[in-house]
């Protein structure tokens, strides 16, 4: 199994039970996702509104920005 097959069956939706079982020496050079700990799920219906990281970002940064003009009581 080589990372073109994963990415090629991934794009053209092959289910995963339709995949080739992977090995556990296909890992043995594996190193730990340094990401792993700042990425965060969004729900359904957000995910759906936005269609980029980015996009998200931006939104995020705005909220900030408001919450900082925006007197807490």
């Amino acid at each position: 199994m080589n990372k073109k097959n994963l990415i090629n069956n991934y794009q053209e939706g092959i289910p995963d039970e339709e995949m080739p079982e992977l090995k556990e020496e296909d890992f043995k050079n594996a190193k730990p996702n340094r990401f792993a700990n700042s990425m965060f799920r969004l729900d359904d219906d957000i995910a759906r509104f936005f269609k980029t990281p980015q996009e998200v970002n931006t939104a995020l940064r705005l909220v900030i920005q408001l919450s900082q003009v925006v007197s807490h009581k």
